[in-house]
């Protein structure tokens, strides 16, 4: 399969020099092409093969530390501050689901959580600063009001600085694919916000340059750093069950939501679909500090584990346009819906795993399967994609956007046959930016390896002011899929049909009446001179009289104005 195009990304921690002209948006050339024919998306799932790899450098960072950062003036934050204390619930045996009969799927769950957790790139660009020093310059102000670099914001979403001077941004929980991408592109533009911040008082004592923001997944000496989707699935539902159906799909899914990258290699540079794909060496494992796997399996619910758990896919690639955000959360929510109902799914059980995901990304041809077959990553998406809208169409209980996640998913298989991007050129990021690519290498004769293009590449992942995306969509050349508006609400407001609504609430009220108070995903407490908690273990729950309780003591008994919120420390 021919791939989108190769050559190592810009660095995350590199300086921004002369960014190239901002490149037309038309179509761009080379793509996908035809794929052989497909096999037949027989159903039921595969079974899961875990390939060990030996340890591996570079491990995703878990929880994050806490920089010890001087005090500064405090911008009115919208947060405060709190370390994740994860409450840990038994695994009871799982059982099956009583609803479903034999040959018949058990229906699907109507709502279900989702969550993004965001790490960044970033630079000072004029070398007067370190990364390191940047990032804790980035949080001066954060701990300045919140006494830590780990805090929780009004909108209910959490923001830290996670090891190797990562911020990270974890979204509030939410239940639409529409509220995710709000408090997703909510996080980008607080952190933009901190950054020019940031970069005015540093102008303003002396320093020179600009702290670019990237959101990225690797840096130019072969780092890499994550975006993790969060998911909640039923407790019912067996483990193995979800691996069997879901890794195929992740292998694969690169084809269709890949951030798109230079990959350079002895052998010259590429264009390639994914960022990430390169740092997998496992296909599901709780370890995070030896490998890097597809599924972090660790047991932590973060809501009444007797019920629910947590799917960590950490595999995914950071989305730039908010149209691969929704195809990317909502296609593994449709596979995730299969799953928990029994229903039918593609038999495509990989011989390896973490050498296809590679291949995949590279369009290296097709991939083994255990049975002897053959398959490209346009197979598998598809056949999965069959299995979906054969499911939606006896599913009485359709979402509002999963019209929008198949039209999008249709059409980019349709892209990947065809070889013709024009449908999803506006829509899916490695297809937006081969495109910039090969039109400013039209214009200049520039290869792949040229700094120029590696700049244009990184200016794509750019959060900030000089970022290419948000001209791509003031300009129609990337679909926005939510409004300003929405994107302006979710900075100062939490979803409301989530606990997250509970915690925004409880954090406006201890931060009007000046209390000690701290947060994580589950307990609200509150220190002197209340000394009170509540635990809320049910993530969909929108009203608790205990929180309301809580919050009519603070509105009765004010508080020290001067009081901040106690720290404490944690990973969610």
């Amino acid at each position: 399969m021919t791939q989108p195009g190769g050559s190592t990304e810009g660095d995350s921690a590199v300086t921004q020099p002369d960014r190239p002209a901002e490149p037309d948006s038309a179509a761009q050339g080379d793509g996908a092409v035809t794929q052989p024919d497909r096999p037949a998306p027989d159903c039921p799932a595969q079974s899961d093969r875990a390939v060990t790899q030996p340890d591996r450098p570079a491990p995703d960072p878990p929880a994050q530390g806490d920089g010890a950062v001087t005090q500064g003036d405090c911008p009115a934050p919208d947060c405060l501050a709190q370390g994740d204390r994860v409450v840990t619930q038994p695994d009871p045996p799982s059982q099956p689901d009583p609803r479903s009969a034999p040959g018949k799927p058990a229906p699907a769950a109507t709502r279900r959580i989702l969550g993004l957790e965001t790490e960044f790139g970033l630079t000072w660009a004029g070398g007067a600063l370190t990364p390191e020093e940047a990032a804790r310059e980035l949080f001066q102000d954060v701990v300045a009001w919140g006494r830590s670099s780990n805090v929780f914001l009004v909108n209910a979403a959490r923001l830290y600085l996670d090891v190797g001077s990562h911020p990270e941004y974890a979204t509030a929980e939410c239940v639409t694919l529409t509220d995710l991408i709000a408090q997703d592109v909510a996080g980008q533009r607080i952190l933009a916000q901190m950054a020019a911040r940031t970069q005015q008082r540093l102008a303003g004592a002396g320093t020179p340059g600009a702290l670019h923001l990237f959101k990225n997944n690797v840096d130019s000496v072969g780092n890499s750093f994550g975006c993790h989707e969060n998911y909640s699935v039923r407790r019912s539902t067996q483990v193995p069950t979800l691996h069997r159906g879901l890794i195929p799909f992740l292998v694969a899914r690169q084809v269709l939501t890949g951030a798109g990258h230079i990959l350079t290699s002895p052998r010259g540079a590429r264009y390639v679909y994914s960022q990430r794909a390169d740092h997998v060496w496992e296909s599901v494992s709780s370890a995070t500090t030896r490998s890097r796997p597809m599924i972090n399996t660790r047991d932590e619910a973060l809501a009444d584990g007797a019920l629910y758990r947590r799917l960590h896919v950490i595999v995914g690639d950071s989305s730039m346009c908010q149209a691969t955000t929704l195809l990317k959360a909502g296609s593994t929510d449709l596979v995730l819906r299969l799953i928990e109902a029994g229903a039918a799914l593609p038999q495509m059980d990989l011989a390896s795993p973490a050498h296809a995901i590679r291949s995949i990304s590279h369009g290296s041809g097709n991939v083994a399967l255990r049975d002897g077959r053959e398959v490209s990553g346009t197979d598998i998406v598809e056949a999965y994609l069959d299995c979906v809208e054969t499911y939606q169409a006896d599913d009485a209980g359709p979402h509002p956007t999963d019209a929008a996640v198949l039209d999008l998913w249709r059409r980019a298989v349709g892209a990947l046959r065809s070889g013709n991007l024009a449908q999803i050129e506006r829509e899916l990021d490695w297809a937006i930016k081969k495109r910039l690519i090969e039109r400013y290498r039209e214009r200049t004769g520039a290869s792949l390896l040229d700094p120029r293009v590696a700049r244009l590449e990184l200016a794509y992942h750019d959060i900030g002011p000089d970022g290419l995306l948000q001209r791509l969509e003031e300009s129609g050349a990337a679909v926005k899929v939510v409004t300003e508006e929405q994107v302006r609400a979710a900075i100062v407001q939490p979803p409301a049909n989530t606990r997250a609504a509970l915690r925004g609430r409880f954090i406006a009220a201890a931060r009007t009446a000046g209390t000690d108070y701290s947060v994580d995903w589950v307990t609200l407490k509150l220190g002197e001179p209340h000394r009170a908690s509540v635990d809320l273990l049910d993530p969909f729950a929108t009203a608790d009289g205990r929180v309301d309780a809580l919050i009519a003591g603070l509105e009765a008994g004010g508080g020290d104005p001067a009081a901040r919120n106690e720290e404490e420390e944690g990973d969610p």
